[in-house]
C-alpha cells in the first residue's frame, strides 16, 4: 500500500528536493523523514474527516483546540471535497505511522497505536497552516519512535486537580507523541482513589487538616482544610479518553512507605497502631505499613479493585524512600526477618515487595517500583523506575531486568527551568530546556544486549509547589517538548539552536490551547569571564536570534547591549531581551571582590550535578535559595579544599565563603574553615537557620595563593532527613579581600 500512495503522490506532486521555503516545518518532535514536493495543500472547513466515529472525534477535537476548523466526518472518501483520511492497518502494531500530504487530500496509514501519533503530527501542520496563509507544502513523512516507553507523571496527592484538568493533561502530552501516563495516586499527604471494600481511605485518607506553605525549611503550615478524590466512575472515565488519545494510564499505589494518608484511615496496618494524621507537611515519615500478614490482605483487596479498573499491563507500587526504624522496633517485623532467614531490614523491604509482587501476578500484572525496590534484592521480574540517577537503571539492565529513566537531573520538571528570583518558587534543583534536550536515555555503559532493557524515559512533576494548573502547565512546557524529541527521534539528528526555534513557534500552538508556558528559555546566554585584571570581570551576552537585549546598571534607564560589559564594582545588572511580543528580564546581583576573575583549584573531588567548574566560586554571583545547581559546587561527605591564585603577593584583610544551608535537602552547614592549615585560628561555625550564610577568617597575612580548607559536618546527625547519609556540602563564593604588598 505504502508503494502505491508514494507513486500517487509523485505523480500528482511531483518530487522537489528542496525544503518548504527552504524551512523545516516545526513539527516537534521531529519525524524520522519528510520528503517536501511541488503544491500546497489548503485547510478549510469544508474538508471531510474520513475516520471511525472515535478517532474523528479525537480529530475533530484536536483541530478546533488547534486551528479553529470545524471539519466533519465522512464515511467514503470523495472527489468532490478535500479529504483527511485516516487508514487503520489492523496488521500494523507499531507506533510508526506513514503521512502524505497532496494538493488535494492527507492520508495518514497506521496501524491502532500509530494512528494517534500520526494524528498529532496532522494537528500540528494544520496549526502550522493556519499561521501560514491556511497553506502546508504536499509531502510524505514516515515516522517511528526511538523508545517504546514515553510517560509523563502527576502527583495528585500533594495538589488535587480535576478531572477536567486530567483530560487536557492526557491531550497535551499525546499531542507530543507521549504513550504513558503516571498517575501518581497516593501518598502521605492524600489518599485520591476510591476503594469499595475501605472507605476511610477517601473518608479520611482524602483530606488533610492544612497544607506546607512557602520554602520546606519554613516548615509552615496553614490550616486551610484540603481534600479531593476521583470516584471510580470517573477514573473508568479517565482511562476511556486517554484510551482514545493512545495513552497508558499506570497508577501508582505507594508502599511501604509514603502511607501515612492510608495509616490514618486505618491505623491498624501499621506497626505502632496511631493514631496518626494525613500528614500537612511534605517529605518522609517513620510510620510505614507493617509486615504483618493482615496489611498484605488490605493491600491485596486495594488492588483488586486497581487491577479491575486499569487495563494497564503495569501497577506502580513505589517502594521509594521506607524508613526503617519502626520495622528496627517492631517484633511483628523482627519475626518476619527472623523466620525468613533476612539479615537487615533492607531485605526485608525487598521481602515486601516480592510478596507485593506475587500478588499483583495473580491479578495477571507487572509491577513497577523506584529503584529502592533494588535494595535488599530486586523482585524476580519487577521493572525500576530509575530516579536518583543511572545506576539505578544500569543495575537493572545488567541483572536482565528492565528498566524507565528518570533521574532527576534530566527529568524531574519539579526543579527550576532558569534563574531562581525570576521564577515561580520550586522544590530545588535547576532543569533548564536545554538540559533536558541533552539528555541520553541509554547509559554508555551499557553495551550490546543489556540495552535493550531501557524502555525509554519519564518526565515526573511532584506537585508539593505546583498549586493549581497554571502552575503544573508552566512546570511541564516547554520541557515536555524537549523531552519527547529526545525520547521519540534519531539522537543523531538532535540540533538545539533548531529545536529551540521549532519551541518558540509552538508558543503560538500552546497558546490557542490555552496553557499557561514558561518563557524561561527565551533568557539570553551571559557568559561571566575573568580579566588580565583581579578584581574585574566582562559580561557577554549571546541573544537569541532576532531578539533585542538592552542593560540597565543599579536600576539606571536601559540601554542597547552592543559589546562585552567590564565589572569591577558590585551592582544590579538587568538584561531585558524582546523577541517578537516577548520580554523577559535576567538579574544578576553581583558582588565584586579583589579575588574576583582568580583561578582557583578544587583539590577534592565535587559531586554530580554539582562538579561545576571552579571559576564559579570567583565568578561575583552569589548562589540563591532554592538553590539551583550552575551557581553552587557541591561536595557529597568530604571537605571542600580549594586554592585561590591572586597572582601575586597580597596583604590579605579577610576571607569569605558562602556556603547553604538547607537541611530538608541534606545540604548541611560545615564545621569550620581553615586559611594556609592554621588549625589553631580555625573559624568555627556557628548555628545559623538562614538559608545562604557565610565564614570569615579575618586574621590578615600574606599570601600569593590563599589555601582553604572548609570541613563538611561528615554525616547528616540523627533527627534530620536522610539521617546518617553522607550530608552535601554547599559553596557559592569564595572572596579574598586585601591589596598587593607594594600598594596602598
Amino acid at each position: 500500500m505504502f508503494q502505491k500512495i508514494i507513486l500517487a503522490l509523485v505523480l500528482i506532486c511531483g518530487v522537489s528536493h528542496a525544503t518548504y521555503s527552504q524551512t523545516e516545518l516545526p513539527i516537534i518532535p521531529k519525524p524520522d523523514t519528510i520528503t517536501y514536493y511541488n503544491g500546497n495543500f489548503s485547510f478549510s472547513n469544508d474538508i471531510k474527516i474520513v475516520a471511525s466515529k472515535s478517532n474523528y472525534s479525537v480529530a475533530q477535537q484536536w483541530l478546533n483546540e488547534s486551528a479553529n476548523l470545524n471539519l466533519n466526518r465522512s464515511a467514503h472518501a470523495s472527489k468532490k471535497v478535500k479529504n483527511i483520511i485516516l487508514n487503520v492497518d489492523a496488521k500494523n502494531l507499531t507506533e510508526g505511522y506513514m503521512l502524505t500530504v497532496t494538493a488535494n487530500k492527507i492520508e495518514l496509514v497506521a496501524g491502532k497505536k500509530g494512528l494517534i501519533r500520526g494524528l498529532a503530527t496532522i494537528t500540528q501542520l494544520a496549526w502550522y497552516a493556519s499561521e501560514h496563509n491556511n497553506q502546508i507544502p504536499c509531502l510524505q513523512i514516515n515516522d517511528d519512535p526511538a523508545f517504546g516507553y514515553r510517560g509523563v507523571h502527576l502527583d495528585v496527592s500533594r495538589h488535587f486537580f480535576d478531572v477536567t484538568f486530567i483530560k487536557k493533561y492526557i491531550d497535551l502530552i499525546a499531542l507530543y507523541k507521549m504513550n504513558t501516563f503516571h498517575w501518581h495516586l497516593v501518598d502521605d499527604q492524600g489518599w485520591r482513589i476510591e476503594i469499595k471494600k475501605y472507605p476511610k481511605l477517601t473518608s479520611v485518607g482524602a483530606n488533610r487538616a492544612g497544607s506546607m506553605v512557602g520554602p520546606y525549611r519554613d516548615h509552615k503550615i496553614d490550616s486551610i482544610p484540603y481534600g479531593g478524590f476521583y470516584t471510580q466512575k470517573e477514573i473508568k472515565e479517565v482511562i476511556k479518553y486517554a484510551s482514545a488519545r493512545g495513552i497508558t494510564i499506570i497508577p501508582e499505589i505507594e508502599m511501604p512507605g509514603h502511607s501515612m494518608a492510608a495509616l490514618a484511615s486505618y491505623p491498624e496496618f501499621s506497626c505502632k497502631g496511631g493514631p496518626f494524621q494525613v500528614s500537612t507537611g511534605w517529605g518522609g515519615f517513620d510510620d510505614v505499613f507493617c509486615n504483618k500478614e493482615s496489611t498484605f490482605k488490605f493491600l491485596d483487596d486495594i488492588l483488586d479493585e486497581v487491577a479491575d479498573l486499569f487495563p494497564s499491563e503495569y501497577i506502580h507500587i513505589g517502594g521509594d524512600e521506607c524508613p526503617k526504624s519502626r520495622w528496627k522496633e517492631c517484633p511483628v517485623c523482627q519475626e518476619v526477618k527472623k523466620k525468613n532467614n533476612l539479615k537487615d531490614e533492607f531485605e526485608l523491604q525487598s521481602y515486601f515487595i516480592q510478596r507485593i509482587e506475587k500478588i499483583l501476578e495473580s491479578k495477571g500484572k507487572k509491577l513497577i517500583g523506584w529503584d529502592e525496590i533494588l535494595e535488599g534484592g530486586l523482585a524476580q521480574n519487577a521493572t525500576v523506575m530509575s530516579w536518583q540517577g543511572i545506576e539505578g537503571g544500569i543495575a537493572a539492565a545488567t541483572s536482565n531486568h528492565y528498566a524507565i529513566m528518570t533521574p532527576g537531573s534530566h527529568c524531574y520538571f519539579d526543579h527550576y527551568q532558569g534563574e531562581k528570583n525570576l521564577e515561580p518558587l520550586a522544590i530545588g534543583g535547576f532543569t533548564p530546556l536545554e538540559k533536558v534536550y541533552a539528555y541520553q536515555p541509554i547509559p554508555d555503559t551499557l553495551k550490546g544486549e543489556q540495552r535493550k532493557y531501557i524502555l525509554g524515559a519519564q518526565a515526573n512533576l511532584w506537585t508539593e509547589y505546583m498549586y493549581d494548573t497554571k502552575q503544573v502547565e508552566y512546570m511541564l512546557f516547554p520541557r515536555l517538548e524537549a523531552l519527547s524529541e529526545v525520547l521519540w527521534s534519531d539522537s543523531l539528528n538532535r540540533n538545539y539552536p533548531r529545536f529551540e526555534n521549532k519551541v518558540i513557534q509552538h508558543q503560538s500552538l500552546l497558546k490557542n490551547w490555552n496553557v499557561n508556558f514558561a518563557k524561561s528559555y527565551l533568557r539570553p546566554a551571559v557568559i561571566i569571564s575573568p580579566t588580565e585584571t583581579l578584581g574585574e570581570l566582562t559580561i557577554q551576552i549571546t541573544p537569541k536570534e532576532n531578539q533585542k537585549v538592552d542593560l540597565s546598571w543599579n536600576n539606571s534607564d536601559y540601554e542597547p547591549y552592543t559589546d562585552l560589559v567590564s565589572i569591577d564594582e558590585s551592582g544590579l545588572l538587568k538584561i531585558r531581551s524582546i523577541l517578537n511580543s516577548d520580554t523577559v528580564t535576567l538579574v544578576k546581583n553581583l558582588t565584586i571582590a579583589p579575588s574576583s576573575g582568580a583561578n582557583v583549584t578544587v583539590l577534592t573531588p565535587t559531586k554530580g550535578n554539582y562538579a561545576n567548574p571552579p571559576a564559579t566560586l570567583t565568578d561575583g554571583v552569589v548562589g540563591e535559595f532554592p538553590w539551583t545547581t550552575k551557581h553552587w559546587l557541591g561536595w557529597l561527605g568530604k571537605d571542600a579544599v580549594l586554592t585561590v591564585d591572586m597572582k601575586d603577593t597580597f596583604a590579605i584583610d579577610s576571607v569569605k565563603v558562602i556556603y547553604l544551608n538547607d537541611r530538608g535537602s541534606w545540604i548541611h552547614a560545615p564545621v569550620s574553615m581553615t586559611i594556609q592549615n592554621d588549625s589553631v585560628n580555625a573559624v568555627q561555625v556557628l548555628k545559623n537557620e538562614n538559608a545562604i550564610c557565610s565564614i570569615v577568617y579575618n586574621k590578615p597575612f600574606f599570601a600569593d595563593k590563599v589555601n582553604i580548607t572548609v570541613k563538611s559536618i561528615g554525616k547528616v546527625p540523627e533527627g534530620n532527613p536522610g539521617a546518617g547519609s553522607n550530608s552535601w556540602l554547599f559553596i557559592s563564593e569564595v572572596m579574598v579581600y586585601g591589596h598587593k604588598k607594594n600598594e596602598r
